[in-house]
């Protein structure tokens, strides 16, 4: 009987303590929000879905280059933090901010000055210098590795194995740094753009950015509840062993 209490005890005070946290946060964090308005033409579907494909090359990016007839100068080559490739016989060609048809030039380019009509094919082998973070109740929270400049929310959380049962869909927040140091914040309805088709809800991801899906209420109500009750359980359990119950 006391340990029911207890928990009883445990059980609403945790429960009071969570809606009064989650109402003080709704308050400061709302205004800073930003919606979309209920009626957008259809002309914001299209902006929020809009990305950039073209994948424009950069630091750590692995490149696979291929010189025909030329063997010894094909190979994978590293983009270092400065933007180039150290290139065999010619030396540091910087290409960095370029998409890979571009650098296959800039690359030929420099080879004119050994070889006569190089013929130059550059393949991404490892996309690694773009990247955005899905954290909280996602299936793989972490990094996103992007193979284009933007992507979409709907894609990133494709990627991240989509929302666990445990996110609060309608609560996700997008938050997206800017060159002034303050960080945007984003209200996103996951719930709509997933399950209601909702593509105002469906916008744009740069690199750096985060979206992040919290947790419902009861799902932080049973974490927290978890480490208190498990011992009085497991005390409970012993003890109606001892006293053969």
């Amino acid at each position: 009987m006391k340990t029911e209490t207890i928990l009883a005890i445990s059980f609403v005070f945790l429960c009071s303590s969570l809606v009064y946290a989650q109402n003080i946060d709704d308050q400061l964090v709302s205004p800073k929000i930003s919606e979309p308005k209920a009626y957008e033409t259809s002309q914001t579907y299209t902006t929020n879905e809009q990305k950039d494909s073209r994948y424009t090359l950069g630091a750590n990016d692995v490149l696979t280059i291929t010189v025909q007839r030329h063997p010894e100068l094909s190979g994978k080559y590293t983009i270092n933090r400065e933007g180039k490739i150290q290139f065999e016989f010619v030396g540091d060609i910087l290409v960095s901010g370029m998409p890979k048809e571009q650098a296959a030039v800039v690359v030929a380019k420099r080879l004119e000055q050994y070889i006569i009509r190089p013929d130059v094919t550059v393949v991404i082998t490892e996309y690694n210098s773009k990247v955005v973070y899905l954290v909280g109740e996602v299936g793989l929270p972490g990094k996103i590795y992007m193979r284009g400049n933007t992507i979409s929310v709907r894609d990133a959380l494709l990627a991240a194995n989509l929302p666990q049962l445990t996110a609060a869909t309608e609560k996700a927040v997008l938050f997206t740094p800017s060159d002034n140091g303050k960080v945007v914040i984003k209200k996103v309805n996951v719930y709509a753009l997933l399950y209601r088709g909702d593509l105002r809800q469906n916008y744009v991801m740069k690199p750096g950015d985060t979206l992040y899906l919290p947790a419902t209420l009861w799902a932080k109500v049973a974490r927290l509840i978890n480490p208190i009750t498990q011992p009085i359980s497991q005390a409970a359990g012993a003890g109606a062993a001892i006293h053969g119950f």
